[in-house]
């Protein structure tokens, strides 16, 4: 029997309300395009600009910061900021020179003890005295210059006499003096340029003991890894930051550090050198410049100038030699180009003004220890002879030679940086011009022939006494030029993976190359020998012990790394879409 069928459900009757809203329709998003009269971006990805224009990405459109959640829009901008590469540098480059300047016997630099009197002295008012002797010791003559000091101060050479060019531990160096009374205290140092020494020397007015020293030793690091860390904020500016933040990274040798983390003007000499030609060439180098790029350039070559010429007595020379290629490079067009901005005429009269006073200080200071011919018998031809013969000596000197010349590098340190900055010349090389190839040449023959040009004019007075720190500012051109012409040439037809990993393998050699400098320093001084490479017996520490300046140094070359691994992508400016018309 069939069942019956069900009988229909009545369908509800339509209650009556508003009208379902339409589905809107995608409003269609223009191409991207450059935004007109505008600096290339500097906010990271995913951040708006206040006037409302937006970065994109080749990945698609960066999403707007999180307005429904303040704490993590926070923490983003932080985290962001702290990925800047200046700043990642700043930290990487104080890091490695405070390694330095705790692990390394105070006076166990070159020529420290004077330098020290120096600083102390300059930032006590005493910028000139012409109480001086004369001094011809081991081939080399001295001029030594009195300042009125604390009597502690005199005691600072016999810190390291003890292990000086000998293969002792630093166990038996003095102790700093206690003597406030005051004396006069002789340095050989007292007719150089008292720029550098004014900030050096203020923590010995209010830190007491060694404290003191320790205090101008950091000072120094922080005043030479800000001028490196500008520089490294200048190089990332450019669309493919990576070789051109590489070549400022390769600038710091662990010679160039070790100095930055001692005290001795020679370090400023080299970062202040850094920071002028990284300016300089990407003033050279940038076809299409940016106001906003041209006025940050130009601050930076200003800086960057006058510290160069107003450290060492050859810092004038340099700076010129710095604005020459700057003008080779760039060509009369670009020149001229150049000049027409406010921001670079208002430098170019600050360096002018640096010029004349570095000068005058330099006539000044020479009148202080003019004195006839020590070292008459000398020909040129004699002193020419014997620098290009020492030419392979100063060559390894420029990556290390530390302590008073009597820490020699392991050879691995030697090669791997010269791997590197070998890499980059013959990569710029291979996609240089003609003006450019010419400055590339200069800055490698000049390397020879400008040590023998100085000791030609200078050994018949103060004997042949060069080493190759005195040629770090002219040297660090080299590296500095040939990383941002390899982004300027090749960049757009460079493979996206050499791009990306070679600057930073090439980071990570360095700073092996860093260890192992570390490394020997280490054994040189805990146990006076480098063929014992085990760290024990342990019969000189730094305050704190060897492991916690170690962990400081080994954060400061990783933080470096991370400078030339994070990279920002390219981005294109474009206006933020118009609303969709109201339904």
């Amino acid at each position: 029997m069939p069942l019956p069928e069900p009988e229909p459900v009545p369908e509800p009757e339509p209650v009556p309300g508003p009208a379902p809203e339409p589905v809107p329709v995608p409003w269609p998003e223009p191409e991207p395009q450059p935004w007109p009269d505008v600096d290339e971006p500097e906010w990271p990805d995913g951040w708006a600009q206040a006037d409302g224009r937006v970065p994109v990405s080749a990945f698609g459109a960066a999403p707007p910061p999180d307005a429904a959640n303040p704490a993590t829009s926070r923490w983003r901008r932080t985290g962001r900021f702290l990925a800047r590469p200046w700043l990642l540098a700043l930290v990487g480059f104080f890091l490695i020179s405070a390694g330095w300047a705790f692990a390394s016997p105070m006076s166990s630099s070159p020529d420290e003890p004077s330098h020290m009197v120096k600083a102390a002295a300059t930032a006590r008012g005493e910028f000139v005295n012409s109480t001086s002797r004369h001094e011809v010791k081991g081939g080399f003559e001295k001029t030594w210059l009195g300042y009125p000091l604390p009597a502690k101060y005199a005691t600072l050479d016999a810190m390291s006499a003890c292990f000086r060019f000998q293969l002792t531990s630093a166990a038996c160096g003095k102790k700093f003096g206690t003597d406030e009374r005051t004396k006069i205290v002789e340095t050989s140092a007292g007719n150089y340029n008292p720029t550098y020494y004014l900030p050096v020397g203020l923590p010995s007015l209010f830190l007491p003991g060694v404290g003191a020293l320790y205090g101008m030793r950091l000072m120094s690091a922080l005043l030479n890894s800000a001028l490196l860390a500008a520089a490294v904020g200048v190089a990332a500016g450019w669309r493919r930051p990576g070789w051109p933040v590489i070549g400022v990274v390769a600038c710091g040798t662990p010679m160039t550090l070790f100095l930055s983390g001692t005290v001795n003007s020679n370090g400023m000499e080299a970062t202040a050198a850094v920071l002028a030609w990284t300016a300089a060439m990407a003033l050279a180098l940038d076809d299409d410049p940016k106001p906003r790029q041209v006025t940050r350039r130009a601050i930076a070559l200003g800086v960057g100038g006058v510290l160069l010429a107003n450290t060492r007595s050859l810092g004038l020379l340099f700076m010129l030699s710095v604005l020459v290629a700057l003008a080779v490079v760039a060509g009369p067009r670009m020149i001229a180009r150049l000049v027409r901005y406010r921001a670079v005429q208002i430098v170019l009269a600050v360096l002018v003004a640096g010029a004349v006073a570095a000068f005058l200080w330099n006539r000044y200071s020479d009148r202080l220890t003019t004195q006839a011919q020590s070292f008459g018998f000398l020909t040129p031809g004699v002193i020419a002879t014997e620098v290009f013969w020492n030419s392979g000596t100063y060559i390894v000197q420029v990556v290390g030679s530390l302590g008073w010349l009597d820490v020699a590098l392991p050879p691995g340190s030697v090669i791997a940086w010269y791997a590197v900055a070998g890499l980059l010349a013959l990569c710029a090389l291979g996609c240089a011009r003609w003006r450019e190839t010419l400055v590339l040449v200069a800055l490698v023959l000049g390397t020879v022939l400008i040590p023998i040009a100085a000791q030609v004019a200078e050994a018949r007075r103060v004997g042949i006494g060069w080493q190759g720190r005195y040629i770090l500012a002219w040297v660090v051109g080299l590296p500095v030029l040939a990383g941002l012409l390899v982004a300027r040439r090749v960049g757009p037809d460079l493979p996206a993976a050499l791009e990306r990993r070679v600057p930073t393998v090439a980071a990570i050699v360095l700073g092996l190359a860093g260890v192992g400098a570390f490394y020997w320093s280490m054994t040189r001084y805990a146990h006076g020998g480098f063929k014992k490479y085990g760290p024990y017996p342990i019969q000189w520490a730094p305050p704190g012990g060897w492991a916690i300046w170690w962990v400081v140094y080994s954060i400061g070359l990783i933080a470096l790394v991370a400078t030339v691994a994070m990279r920002r992508r390219d981005a294109l400016w474009r206006p933020s879409p118009p609303p969709p018309p109201p339904a």
